[in-house]
Order: structure tokens, then C-alpha cells, then sequence
């Protein structure tokens, strides 16, 4: 009987009907100090790095040699190593699915088109499960690039790097040392997304990217390289393009991949430094925005996707070209899988000397981080469009791509796993006792991250505030004439804060006071003439009543007159009263006054009865007020510890206790704490009231303070936390599903 040794001996003299494909270009790198060619495919544009073992067996493919003459020449060129047929058969078979060799044997055709139709599949599914950045193949950029490289190629030079980078080093100094200003002259999360800035998001990021891909292709093109394929994409579903700069792995230099891979990234700090400076001269309208977007767009992309190496974008391949590791994610990943199939499962796996053979901790934990963040980056991507659609009713579009997107996360790990069980004899090869400790360990896990309870705390805004204020109204109608104190002064009970005056209400005061002299007069004149005609008894009554009600209106008018003058009611210091928001009617009416009504430039306001002139409270007994989202509320109760750490005493922590929680929902917040002055609560303008009000429904929670806290000082505004019931991990878990998606809690 002819065994499968026999039939590869008998046949490894005959000519080989396979020859190397004579369009494929090569270049010879060094890896961390071992030899590689990289050889180039230019129809398909795919890469691929050989030994130098391997590039001489491909080299030798003519359409004439036999597999004996492979052999030796093998073991010739590289002695003492031996190959077998085997060996040669599998990798003749390699070359020939990554289409690097022709075959004259008659069926091809059939087989390339299985390969093609199998490949648009894989690329199909790979679209499906990352919808986040989705790419479609379009042209030959190659002499577009080409004419742009002699007007922008000196961009990525080295004068211009140590330039630009120094600009973009200087940009950010600027933003650290005014950074509560920069804060303040942000706008919130809901003026920033909100629908009508839609399109101008989606054409700046798509011209941003543009501008990013160019970035690649130019600075590829500066180092001799070529790009022959500019395509478009949807990133985050907003249409940019993407530029195919792979041809960098022919460059030997791996100083210029980088660059090359950096190049993005580069023009994006350009784009980002000078709109920062843009945005902070100019004033308040399109163009600012413009010049806000343009800076969020580079900062955030960068930060998240492009620089970080645990994505497959540009920090990626910076990263593996710095490291001199080809095929990184690979590499990490069959690492971590053949430690999980050798310790967790026992199988006997043959060694692979084309995986690392030290640090394999380190990669294995690259995979793991990298899973993590792409889940990370998935979950936030979703929290994003929930809370940008939620306003205007799409949630549920939202939620689709939620479940698309984790659907594309979840499928390939399950699928690995099915075709790993439907292995034939894979499963006979693991070990039983390996596996049972591998399933308890799991379950202990599941059980520990479901049911143990960690620490949990709620974090939230406050404001230190003096315990029980009163509160001074206007009551009476009118402009403001005088303000005779200011936020922080100490003030005694009765002392004069402001006056109004009422014109009209003078007026009145003194026609009532000479409707009084009349009625007087007249009262006295029937009075004595009462005593000689009797006759006029009832007359006397009428007009002695018409008097009492003359002076009594004359007294109600000269109490609101005196009300004009607020003073104090009790001893304490000077509250503001929340800033009342600047606007513009749109019924024609000249605009109203905002801000304080202790500020100057509200001399002449007209107050209303309702109007609040501020607030008096004692220094000496303060509070923090807690501004607790409605969704932590139920979480909280009275006689929680809190932790506050004010913004001005950074360095100090205070601790506190609740003492009472507010079942109203507030109706406005203070301006001191508003996301647009510096604070952490995220605000919107009452379109009925006009005056801030949390986005969310929020509630407040009164924390008393020891009579003298240290640094404290009214007004003082900082970050709460407040040490809440112990929660599991699944808890948690649970509860960020409900809240993204709202199920029922």
C-alpha cells in the first residue's frame, strides 16, 4: 500500500506548475534585529512579511522547479535546517489562498471566485459588526497627492514639526492657566449637540477627517511612498474619507512609518491649536462655534480613537512599527487564547515559534485592555447618541445601534467558540478536571461581581450656603434707586439694603393725603352745624365714614411707600439672589433687566412684589446644599456621610452628614453652580421663568456645617460624595442598562 510519504517522494521531482507572480515588489526590513522581507501584492494591496527562509522559497518558484530541487536548495542556503515535503506542501498552499503564485493546473477559475466571493463575505460581517466606522473602497488618489505634495509637503518637514508642535504645546499652556474661564465660556452638553447644530457637526468632522486622511497620504507620499486608495467612510455615521497608506510598511526606515502613521494626528494638532485661539477671540455666534467644534472634533477623535493603541487606528500601527512587532493584535491575541486552551482547558498545543516567546504576560494583557476599551468606546459611543437623540424623541434609534454595535462585540467571541466545540476531537482532547476548575473559578466570579457589595458612593454638586436664610422681596412695586450693600457685607437687623422709588405711588399718597384734608374739613363743618339742624345726623355718619376709609387707604399707601425702603430682617450677611438670564423678547418688548438686582448696572430695574433683592443669612451657621440628580435620589437617605471638597480648598476635605433631603424638585439652580460659569451641574434657561434650571431633574439635600469650617466660607462652590448602601458590580452593571436604555428599575 502506497503511503502519503511514498506518493510525496515519488511526485517531488516532477516540476512544480505554481510560479510567483512577477508584479509583486519587495523590501528587506529588520525586526528587532531578524531579517524580513515585506512583499507587496499591488492589485489586492495586501502585505506580507516573510522570513528569509520563506522569501528564498518564493523567490525559487519559477514554473519549472520540483519540490526535491526546493528542498535542496533549502537546506543548501540555510544548513543545518532540514524541511520536509510536508512542510513545503503547506506553505506552497499559504502562498497560493493569499494569491502570491499562479497556478497552470485547470480549475482556478472556480476556486478564485470561491476565495473572492468568501472574502466580500468576511468584509461584509466586519462592516456589520463595527457600524461605528464602516469603509467603502473609491479611487486612485495617487496623482492627486501628487501635485498637492509640492505646495504642502514642507507641512512634514522637521523645521515645520518642531514648529507646529511648539504652537500646539503653547495652545494648551494657555487652556491650563486660564482653565476656569476656558470652562466657563463652554456651552452645556445639550446647547452644544442640539439639533440644529447637527449639520454643522457632521460637515466639520467630515472636513476634519478629509483633512486627517490627507495628513496620511501627503506624509506618505513625502517619504516615497504610494497611496492608490482613497475611500469613503462612515465614522461615528458621519461621512469623511479614509486614505490606505499600507504601502509605508515597504519603507525600511520604521522612524518614517511612524511619521507616516502620525500624520493625521499631526494636522489635527494643527487644526485644533489654531481654532482654539479662534474660538477664544472671537464672540459668541457661527463662527465661534465653528472654531469650538473644530477643537472638540481633534481633541476627542485623537484622544479616543486615533492615538490610543488599543484600537486598530493610528496609535495601533505607530505603536507596532515603534516596537518592531509585526502583526501586534495577532500576535497578542493567539497568545492569550493558547494560554487559556493550555491552562484552563489542558490541551497539548505544538509550539509556534512565529508567536513571542518572552513577555507573553504583557501581550496577553495588550488583548485584554484592548477588549476592554473597545467595549468601553462602544458603551460610550451609545451613551453619547442616547443623550444627544433623547430631546427630540429618537431614543429608540439610539437603542438599534446599541444593540448593533454590542451585537458586533458579542458575535465573534461566540462564534470562535462554536466552531472551537464543532472541532472533531477537540473536545476529547480537554481535560475533564481542568475544565471544572476552570467552570467553578468563573461561577465564583459571576457570583462575586453579581451579589458582593462594594463601597458605593454618589457624586454631585453643592454650594456652601448660611443655614435657614431669609429671603428679602421688593414687596412693593418699583425702580431701584439706591443699592447701599453688596454680596458679603455684614448687615444688623434693620439696617436699610436698597430703595425704590414709586412715583406713581407718591402721587397717590398725596391725593389721598388731600382727599383726607377735605374729608376733614368737611367732617368738622357738619359736625357743628349738626348742632343747630339735627337733620343732618346721618350726613355727619356718611362723611365720618368716608374719612376712616380715605385714611386708611392713605395709610396703606404710605406702608408701601415705606416699604420702598428694604432693610434687613435680621443680622446676618449679604446672599445674591440667583442671576436672573439676559432676554431678547420676541414680541417686540424691549428686553427686561438681568443679572443682580445688587448690581450696579440695575439702577432704574423695576421690581415686582415677587421680586427677590437677596438673601441674609448668619456666617456663622453654614450649610452645604447638595444638588442630587433625580436618579441618585432613591439612593440616598438622611444620615449618609458625605465628603466635600470645595473648588477653592482643594487640598481639603470636610465630612458631613445628611441632615434633611428635599422632596421638591427644584425649580431653578444657582448660577454660581451652572456649567456655564465654571460649576459641575449642567443647566438650561426656563423658556417660561427665564431663570437655570438643571437638565435633569434634580433634588437638594442639606448638609449642616461645624459653626467654624475651616476655609469654609459662603458662597464656596465644589464636588460632593456621598457614601451611599454598598452596591454589587452587576448592580452597577445593571443600572447603567437601565439608565442607557430604560428598562424598568
Amino acid at each position: 500500500m502506497t503511503t502519503l510519504a511514498d506518493s510525496l517522494i515519488s511526485s517531488s521531482s516532477r516540476p512544480l506548475s505554481v510560479r510567483k507572480r512577477p508584479d509583486l515588489t519587495s523590501s528587506r526590513h529588520m525586526y528587532q534585529g531578524t531579517s524580513y522581507w515585506v512583499v507587496k501584492e499591488p492589485v489586492g494591496l495586501q502585505y506580507y512579511r516573510f522570513h528569509d527562509e520563506e522569501y528564498f522559497i518564493l523567490q525559487m518558484l519559477d514554473g519549472h522547479v520540483s519540490l526535491q530541487q526546493i528542498k535542496d536548495g533549502f537546506e543548501q542556503e540555510f544548513a543545518p535546517q532540514k524541511i520536509t515535503f510536508g512542510d513545503l506542501q503547506q506553505f506552497l498552499g499559504m502562498l497560493h489562498r493569499s494569491g502570491l503564485v499562479i497556478s497552470n493546473s485547470p480549475g482556478q477559475g472556480g476556486q478564485l471566485r470561491k476565495r473572492g466571493s468568501e472574502k466580500k463575505k468576511k468584509e461584509l460581517l466586519g462592516k456589520l459588526a463595527n457600524i461605528f466606522a464602516v469603509r467603502f473602497r473609491g479611487i486612485d488618489p495617487e496623482g492627486i497627492l501628487r501635485r498637492m505634495n509640492p505646495v504642502l509637503g514642507w507641512v512634514f518637514t522637521v523645521p515645520a514639526l518642531l514648529f507646529f508642535v511648539g504652537f500646539g504645546l503653547i495652545t494648551l499652556i494657555l487652556v491650563g492657566m486660564n482653565f476656569e474661564l476656558f470652562r466657563s465660556k463652554l456651552p452645556t452638553f445639550q446647547e452644544f449637540f442640539a439639533a440644529e447644530n447637527w449639520l454643522y457637526m457632521g460637515l466639520l468632522m467630515a472636513i476634519v477627517k478629509i483633512c486627517h486622511e490627507f495628513g496620511h497620504g501627503l506624509s506618505c507620499k513625502r517619504f516615497g511612498g504610494e497611496c492608490h486608495e482613497l475611500g469613503f467612510m462612515l465614522l461615528v455615521f458621519t461621512p469623511c474619507l479614509y486614505c490606505n497608506v499600507s504601502d509605508s510598511w515597504m519603507l525600511p526606515n520604521k522612524w518614517k512609518r511612524v511619521w507616516i502613521g502620525a500624520g493625521g494626528m499631526y494636522v489635527e494638532l494643527i487644526l485644533a491649536s489654531f481654532a482654539t485661539w479662534l474660538w477664544w477671540f472671537s464672540e459668541p455666534g457661527l463662527l465661534n462655534f465653528t472654531f469650538l467644534a473644530t477643537m472638540f472634533i481633534c481633541s476627542v477623535s485623537t484622544v479616543v480613537f486615533n492615538a490610543n493603541p488599543l484600537l486598530r487606528f493610528d496609535g495601533y500601527y505607530i505603536l507596532m512599527d515603534w516596537l518592531e512587532i509585526p502583526n501586534l493584535r495577532q500576535k497578542s491575541t493567539e497568545t492569550l487564547k493558547r494560554w487559556f486552551q493550555e491552562t484552563c482547558l489542558g490541551l497539548e498545543l505544538q509550539e509556534n515559534p512565529f508567536l513571542p516567546q518572552r513577555n507573553r504576560f504583557l501581550f496577553g494583557m495588550f488583548t485584554v485592555a484592548s477588549v476592554v476599551y473597545r467595549w468601553v468606546v462602544v458603551i460610550g459611543i451609545v451613551m453619547f447618541l442616547n443623550q444627544v437623540l433623547e430631546p427630540y424623541g429618537l431614543r429608540v434609534i439610539g437603542r438599534l445601534f446599541a444593540i448593533i454595535g454590542f451585537g458586533g462585540l458579542i458575535a465573534k467571541p461566540i462564534w470562535e467558540s462554536i466552531k472551537f466545540i464543532r472541532t472533531p476531537g477537540r473536545m476529547q482532547k480537554v481535560k475533564r478536571s481542568r475544565l471544572a476548575a476552570t467552570v467553578a473559578v468563573a461561577t465564583a466570579v459571576i457570583a462575586a461581581f453579581c451579589f458582593v457589595p462594594l463601597p458605593y458612593h454618589i457624586n454631585c454638586a453643592f454650594e456652601v450656603r448660611p443655614a435657614d436664610p431669609r429671603s428679602v422681596y421688593a414687596g412693593t412695586p418699583g425702580q431701584i434707586d439706591r443699592v447701599l450693600v453688596k454680596p458679603g457685607d455684614v448687615v444688623r437687623q434693620g439696617d436699610t439694603l436698597a430703595i425704590l422709588k414709586n412715583s406713581q405711588l407718591k402721587l397717590k399718597l398725596a391725593d389721598l393725603e388731600s382727599e383726607e384734608r377735605i374729608a376733614d374739613v368737611r367732617l368738622a363743618s357738619l359736625t357743628r352745624l349738626k348742632r343747630y339742624d339735627s337733620s343732618l345726623s346721618g350726613q355727619t355718619t356718611t362723611q365720618k365714614k368716608m374719612l376712616d376709609s380715605v385714611t386708611a387707604l392713605r395709610r396703606k399707601a404710605q406702608d408701601e411707600i415705606d416699604q420702598l425702603e428694604i432693610k434687613s430682617p435680621i443680622d446676618g450677611v449679604i446672599i445674591p439672589p440667583p442671576d436672573k438670564p439676559d432676554e431678547d423678547p420676541q414680541d417686540g418688548r424691549l428686553p427686561e433687566w438681568s443679572g443682580s438686582p445688587l448690581e450696579p448696572e440695575n439702577l432704574g430695574a423695576l421690581m415686582t412684589q415677587e421680586s427677590l433683592i437677596c438673601m441674609v443669612g448668619d456666617p456663622r451657621h453654614i450649610e452645604a446644599v447638595l444638588i442630587v440628580d433625580q436618579g441618585d435620589i432613591q439612593l440616598i437617605k438622611e444620615g449618609d456621610d458625605v465628603q466635600l471638597k470645595p473648588d477653592a480648598i482643594r487640598l481639603q476635605i470636610l465630612t458631613g452628614k445628611i441632615d434633611q433631603i428635599s422632596r421638591t424638585e427644584m425649580k431653578y439652580s444657582p448660577a454660581s453652580l451652572s456649567s456655564q460659569s465654571g460649576g459641575d451641574l449642567d443647566t438650561q434657561i426656563d423658556p417660561e421663568t427665564g431663570n437655570m434650571r438643571p437638565i435633569n431633574a434634580s433634588y437638594q439635600a442639606r448638609v449642616p456645617l461645624p459653626d467654624v469650617a475651616d476655609g469654609m466660607r459662603v458662597g464656596y462652590r465644589g464636588t460632593a460624595k456621598i457614601s451611599a448602601a454598598p452596591k454589587s458590580l452587576g448592580w452597577r452593571f445593571y443600572r447603567f442598562l437601565n439608565k442607557t436604555f430604560q428598562f424598568d428599575f
